[in-house]
């Protein structure tokens, strides 16, 4: 027998059917837009985690501006070819400090022998 004071405790017996769907995360659930522009904004935060600002020297600058003009790309892509160029030219110790894996190299193949007559 339940407690007619108790208003805690969930009636195993008579108890009300939980509603479909997820929880809401407020007192009520989102409205469409509302949902909209809270995945708007988890979007950019996101997005300014992964950007980064930096300084450049003018030497670095008309590099490059070169590279944009000899690529034909954007700065966010020139600067990402650039990135991975020099990172896939570095050999040895300095290579392994970041850890970049080369490329494996295509196995030699056999010479080929002329069939004897």
């Amino acid at each position: 027998m339940k407690d007619p004071c108790d208003h805690y405790t969930y009636d195993l017996i008579g108890g009300t059917q939980k509603k479909p769907g997820r929880k809401p995360l407020g007192e009520r659930a989102m409205t469409v837009a509302e949902r909209k522009r809270r995945s708007r904004e988890l979007r950019r935060n996101r997005l300014q985690e992964l950007s980064v600002t930096v300084e450049l020297s003018r030497d670095a600058q008309k590099s490059l501006d070169k590279m944009i003009e000899w690529w034909g790309v954007s700065k966010k892509e020139a600067i990402n070819r650039a990135l991975t160029i020099a990172c896939q030219s570095q050999t040895g110790r300095t290579g392994t400090l970041f850890g970049f894996d080369p490329p494996p190299q295509p196995a030699a193949k056999p010479p080929r022998r002329k069939p004897q007559p």
